[in-house]
Formats: structure tokens, sequence, C-alpha cells
């Protein structure tokens, strides 16, 4: 049985942040879409995230502002030296933000809500099926539902993506380490700060309310830990802690100050997940399927995912605004995923156990690389 027999409409997989900015984009458009998740609800821990400045414009041009901390500055520090970059902004523009993930989607979702978008959930996506005159979307319990076209919004481990790039290796894999994140009540303000240690680095900044219904600011701390996929499945907050308590004892004495207190305070909320990324596939479209966010450039974090799946939501919307050809979707395709390869890859690579700085003269090298960067940039960074 095809339920939402909507033949114009756009049908959106995955209910997350790119996927609900396309929907209010195209709504806004007077583009009939739905969206649908394969999650019976929205949940639990939540962490920090850095919003470029070209991702705050979509916000606020979805009608979103006033969340999150503005960051206008990028301290890092390597050892006890310290360098400071002013972020570059486009003129008349709003800086960045550090806010939690929960604090954008319950905007998201209150704006979806405003304009009568319709979520379906529990909808888990088994086959997307083209004709000339649209797609199906199928789920693995027979619900059909009808489209003009489909979008593949559903995250690192894309259903979308395996459709259409079934003949390669297109499924989520281990990044080779635990991601994790302490939200804990503080009045300092804090600009975006990456401390680079031997054997790993920490981040900190300030993310203002964790949702509505927060009643401080808060500051964000993170890290990650490479370990096996099973010991990271595995972790318990108690376990996090440990390995953490262990970790700092090597870092900076105002880091070490700022981990006592995410300790003492009983309202600090701790956040921590395996990382995974996945292949760039071949292909992000066909006659009727399109992939955007993350399951278009299944990078791991660090590379503005948020950002860049809000700007190919942006540029999808004015594809399906405007007449479609081929070449308009190719050049969708060749632009976006310059810009997310640019942004992910080096990201990556920061990241692998092989690139981490083991030695006091690395640490040393890594500053005397970004002090002559901070003079021949005159001081400003673009981000």
């Amino acid at each position: 049985m095809i339920q939402n027999n909507k033949e114009d409409q756009v049908i959106i997989v995955g209910a997350g942040i790119a996927g609900l900015s396309l929907a209010i984009q195209l709504t806004e458009k007077k583009i009939p879409c739905i969206v649908l998740e394969a999650r019976e609800s929205f949940g639990g821990a939540t962490s920090g995230v850095r919003i470029s400045a070209k991702g705050v414009r979509i916000l606020e041009k979805m009608g979103i502002s006033n969340i999150g901390e503005p960051t206008e500055k990028l301290i890092m520090y390597f050892g006890k030296n310290q360098i400071k970059f002013d972020i570059q902004n486009d003129k008349g523009t709003s800086p960045a933000i550090i806010v939690t993930r929960l604090a954008v989607f319950e905007k998201l979702r209150e704006r979806t809500n405003e304009l009568g978008i319709k979520v379906i959930y529990n909808f888990k996506l088994e086959n997307a099926i083209e004709n000339t005159d649209g797609v199906v979307a199928v789920s693995t319990d027979g619900e059909r539902i009808q489209g003009k076209y489909l979008v593949g919004a559903d995250g690192v481990g894309s259903k979308v993506r395996s459709l259409l790039n079934p003949d390669s290796n297109s499924n989520k894999r281990y990044a080779g380490y635990l991601g994790l994140g302490f939200i804990f009540p503080s009045d300092e303000k804090v600009e975006m700060s990456l401390f680079n240690n031997i054997n790993g680095f920490i981040g900190l900044g300030s993310v203002g309310t964790i949702n509505s219904n927060d009643t401080h600011k808060n500051n964000f701390l993170w890290t990650h830990i490479h370990m096996t996929e099973a010991e990271a499945k595995s972790m318990t907050d108690s376990d996090v802690y440990k390995q953490i308590t262990e970790r700092a004892k090597n870092w900076t004495p105002y880091l070490q100050e700022v981990f006592q207190q995410i300790k003492a305070n009983p309202k600090t909320v701790l956040y921590h997940l395996p990382v995974y990324n996945g292949s760039v596939p071949d292909k992000w479209y066909s006659q009727r399927l399109f992939l955007i966010g993350d399951a278009a450039h299944p990078y791991g974090p660090g590379g503005q995912g948020i950002s860049l799946g809000m700007l190919d939501a942006e540029a999808l919307c004015q594809l399906f605004t405007n007449e479609i050809t081929e070449e308009k979707k190719a050049n969708f395709q060749t632009t976006r995923a310059a810009i997310a390869k640019a942004k992910g890859e080096s990201s990556e690579e920061r990241n692998k156990p092989e690139n981490q700085i083991v030695t006091e003269e690395e640490l040393l090298s890594h500053y005397q690389f970004m002090k002559d960067f901070h003079q021949k940039s005159n001081g400003k960074l673009a981000m």
C-alpha cells in the first residue's frame, strides 16, 4: 500500500540537522516534502559542535538565532606556548558559534513544527525504487511512500548511499578512536581553544545552554582516545573518567583545574561514542536520488560536518528550485565534494594515531610551524 502519495514531494531520509535543514528550506520555497527517520525518537547525551560563520548564516536564514556562544578567535597551545588567531569573517555577517547539537536540533524541530513539515519516525528504509514518474521509498515493514525525488541525509551509515553505490565499499567503518566530551556549567567565557599535548589534543570552548530548559551557561571540553572498536563500545562513564584522570596528569595546570571542575560538578554531562567514518562515494545522485551531509561525505569529526551538511542542503534546495539538468547535478556534486574533501581529509589525517605528537621535539616543531604561519597570515585564519 502506498501512503502519503504526493507525486511532487521530495522524500528526505534522515531527520538530523542536514535533513531538517533541507526540509525547512524546501518548504520556505513552497516545495512539498516529507521526512523519514529510522529512529523512534531523539534523545540521550549531547555533544558540543562548532558551526562556521557560513553555517550560522544558513541558521539565520531559516529563522534560527541566539543559540550557542560566538567564537571569533582560535587559541592554540603547544605545551606552554600559545598562538592566537583571529577568525576571518565576511563583513556584516555573524561569527561562528560553538553550540550543543541538542540546542540546534531543538530549534530545527521547532521550525519544522511551525511550518507543518511531516516527520515519520520508525521508518527504516529498505529500498528506493526509481521510475519515470518519480521514486518510491520502501521500508523494512513494507510501507511505501511516493515522491518526485529522494534525498539521503541519513548519516555516515547511509542506506541511500549504499543504494546509489551498490558495487563500492560504502559502508561505515570504525575510525580508530573513542570521541568524548564533557559539558559542564561555567561562567567563564572561553574562545575556541586547542591544547596540543604529547599523545593527544584537548579542545575547550563555551557552548551556552545545553537546551531550552537549561538555566545556566556551559563550557565544553572534548578529546579522543585511540582504542579498538570493541573497547570503545564497552566503555562506561566510569571507564572514561578513569582514563581521562590518568591523562590529565600530563595536562597544563589550567586544564587540570578545568577537569577538577568537571569532576566536582554533578551537572556535568559526559558524552562518549565510538567514531565512524566511511569512503566518499563515487555517486551522489542518480535520476531521482541525491545525497547530502555525512551520507555524501562521511568524514570523521573536525571537518565541519554540520556546517557542510547545511550548506549541502542549501545548494540542493537551489537545484530543486530551478530546472534540474544533468550538468547542474554534476556541478552540485563536484562543487560540494571538493569543499568537503578539503575540510574532511585534513581532519582525518590529524586524528590518525600515527600523526599524534609523541615527543617534546615534535611538539616544538608543530609550534614553530604554526608560529611561522601566524606571521605570514598576520594572525588571520579562515575556518
